[in-house]
């Protein structure tokens, strides 16, 4: 008779999953967490001008990352030339995942070529992994070219980037896959470097854990840097760009055979009415609000960020290091809870503050939208995590003391992928409407993809070829929505992810 009780048990755990994914995300919250790296506002964050242009050739909705890269790539490309754009942005400038995020300039190549070979194919994978790699080089170098006032405002730096592991089984599989990386793409076989357990310790102030990867990477303010690109691309393109903060997109209509067959799309927000050749969606989390047929294939995942105090015994190596702790997820069908296996980290070069995020938290308070609190489980396993995984630092304290805390809403995807290019008719509904685009879907790892991505998403919207450099993989296809990109792959994925109980029957 226990039998059956556990499969309802289960059941009633992945409809509730179910109905998470398939819930509308909604527009971005009015009064989210205040994120530390939003303080102070920038001159920017609540830019707006008297009255909505009446009409843009591009509409850019979103304002982070991806919707900056769009803008600068649109207004600097030489098909572009005269056209007119407006950046559409529901609460403050790039108040969303990417002022939310932990600050790394990091690629995942190494561990996650593994995995995604598995997956998706090897070739795909290096495509993928070739791709995270020249997007953390092009943004490096796009920002050492800035001038020393913004690079300074920015903290860019140059780091040395350790990924530690904590237990066998995920330490084999990311040895395993940094080899095969580097037997795959050989022109960065020497980017990874392995360490093994007995090296970690006095190499890198960690303790138990069992193995460890490292390369050179990089860490910056990504607000600063963001909301600087505007500010820049404001004073260059005055009568060519507007930004509109304040004002959330409730809806995109094509008004096919309204006579402005020039600006068939109508974008209505609380201000007003705007027209627009295009539009481009870089609402990541969001983007099933205005595209509802993406519902359940590109989801909101709650993340949290800290910044806090660090232990007396601990070296400021902010300007040189930073850090992340992997280790096996678990999610636990009779509580709820996910503990996701990951925790990244920063120290910040001037004031030796530590910059820790992760994901750890029940189903219900991840699979969300709302980023206006903070899960209680998540800020426990925050405030308890930098001793237990610092040698030198904290000494017999079992806590570190949090100074700022806030929660961001990353897009995940079906497949794990971002999705990439022009709409499809089955998710717009209209065949005749041609002229949305989109990039989001990033799976917490936009950093390292973002930027190039929207350079791309521009290219191809002028035709330009772009397939030897940016991963096909990504590219949004029916082929893709109807196998790979759906709900119940989702669903799938959640339900192989529940960790087997020590019973006879759990394992049914």
């Amino acid at each position: 008779m226990v039998r059956p009780r556990i499969n309802a048990e289960k059941s009633k755990f992945m409809e509730d999953i179910k109905t998470a994914l398939l819930r509308d995300p909604g527009l971005p919250q009015l009064k989210p967490t205040v994120s530390a790296w939003q303080v102070p506002e920038h001159p920017l964050a609540s830019h707006e001008s008297v009255s909505l242009p009446p009409q843009t050739d591009f509409a850019v909705i979103g304002s982070g990352i991806t919707g900056c890269s769009v803008a600068k790539t649109i207004l600097e490309h030489e098909c572009a030339r005269g056209s007119h754009v407006t950046v559409l942005e529901a609460r403050t400038l790039a108040s969303g995942a990417t002022g939310r995020n932990g600050g790394h300039l990091v690629t995942a190549s190494g561990h996650t070529f593994g995995p995604l070979a598995e997956k998706h194919g090897v070739e795909a994978a290096k495509q993928i992994t070739r791709f995270s790699i020249l997007n953390i080089e092009f943004l490096m170098k796009m920002v050492r070219a800035m001038d020393l006032k913004t690079q300074e405002y920015c903290q860019i730096r140059d780091v040395l980037k350790v990924m530690a592991v904590g237990d066998d089984e995920t330490w084999q599989r990311a040895k395993r896959s940094v080899l095969d990386f580097q037997q795959a793409v050989p022109e960065h076989k020497n980017l990874h470097r392995i360490i093994e357990k007995e090296d970690i310790a006095e190499r890198w102030n960690i303790k138990d854990v069992v193995g460890a990867v490292e390369h050179e990477a990089g860490a910056i303010w990504p607000y600063r840097l963001v909301t600087s690109v505007f500010a820049a691309l404001l004073k260059e393109h005055a009568h060519r760009l507007a930004i509109e903060t304040n004002t959330p997109v409730t809806k995109v209509d094509y008004v096919d055979g309204s006579g402005n067959e020039h600006y068939p799309y109508k974008i209505t927000t609380p201000r007003g009415v705007i027209h627009a050749k295009k539009v481009i969606h870089c609402t990541n989390g969001h983007a099933a609000h205005l595209l509802p047929a993406l519902t359940g294939r590109i989801y909101p995942f709650r993340g949290t960020m800290t910044v806090q105090k660090p232990g007396l015994d601990l070296k400021n190596l902010g300007a040189t290091r930073s850090w992340s702790l992997a280790h096996k997820p678990s999610l636990d069908s009779d509580t709820g809870l996910y503990i996701t296996g990951l925790y990244y980290l920063q120290q910040n070069a001037l004031t030796g503050r530590i910059w820790i995020g992760n994901e750890t938290a029940n189903m219900k308070d991840i699979l969300t939208s709302d980023d206006t609190e903070v899960p209680e489980v998540t800020r426990q396993a925050l405030t308890t995590m930098l001793p237990k995984f610092f040698l030198k630092g904290w000494g017999t304290a079992k806590k570190s003391e949090i100074e700022a805390v806030w929660s961001g809403i990353q897009g995940h995807t079906a497949d794990g992928l971002p999705v990439v290019g022009k709409v499809p008719a089955s998710i717009s509904g209209d065949v005749a409407d041609a002229g949305q685009w989109i990039a989001a879907g990033f799976n917490g790892y936009g950093m390292d993809k973002c930027w190039l991505t929207g350079k791309a998403l521009v290219d191809m919207m002028f035709n330009v070829d772009v397939s030897e450099w940016f991963p096909q993989a990504f590219l949004v296809t029916e082929d893709r929505l109807r196998a790979e990109l759906t709900a119940d792959k989702t669903l799938s994925t959640f339900a192989q992810m529940i960790t087997p109980k020590d019973t006879p029957q759990a394992k049914l």
